[in-house]
């Protein structure tokens, strides 16, 4: 089988042999093929330089250029990357927060003072009281008047909205 790489419209050496592989990078082009013994080629297109490389040989990878202002490029690029990654990650979360609070009717600092309050299944429970519109029971309606007013008041008397005894109550049911 005949194996033609074409570049930019211009065609390279055609090797007889059967392809098992076909690859493409940025700078090269590689072809393990199988004739006696499987190989890769490795076209580079543009130094126009190939070579076979049998098995054991090392990498097929071009030799890589580390100038100090290649490398400062590099380092410029990875950091752009890490900042942009860190705000669109933050712009994510501040808008997961905004649409919680919208859903449970209190403001944004209040929905974080919730959660710098209360962690894991309270904060659960507190999100299902701060949630629910209709309640069965007078005593889960006064805990939401009771949560909705501590949230509010800018300065409370205590620490949290519930005593231990509340928050056990709180709780969702496992």
């Amino acid at each position: 089988m005949a194996i033609t790489t074409t570049i930019n419209g211009k065609s390279t050496t055609t090797y007889a042999g059967m392809v098992v592989y076909r690859g493409y990078e940025i700078v090269q082009i590689m072809s393990d093929v199988w004739e006696q013994w499987a190989y890769a080629i490795v076209f580079d297109p543009i130094t126009n330089v190939e070579k076979k490389i049998y098995a054991g040989e090392g990498s097929w990878e071009a030799d890589v250029d580390v100038s100090p202002a290649l490398l400062a490029l590099y380092v410029k690029f990875v950091e752009n990357e890490r900042r942009h990654k860190q705000a669109v990650c933050l712009w994510n979360e501040h808008n997961q927060n905004i649409t919680a609070a919208n859903t449970l009717r209190i403001k944004l600092h209040e929905l974080k003072k919730l959660r710098r309050t209360y962690s894991g299944r309270i904060y659960d429970g507190c999100w299902d009281l701060l949630k629910t519109k209709k309640f069965r029971s007078k005593f889960r309606e006064s805990l939401a008047t009771q949560l909705r007013e501590w949230l509010s008041n800018p300065a409370p008397k205590y620490n949290k909205p519930f005593s231990w005894r509340q928050e056990e109550c709180v709780q969702p049911y496992c």
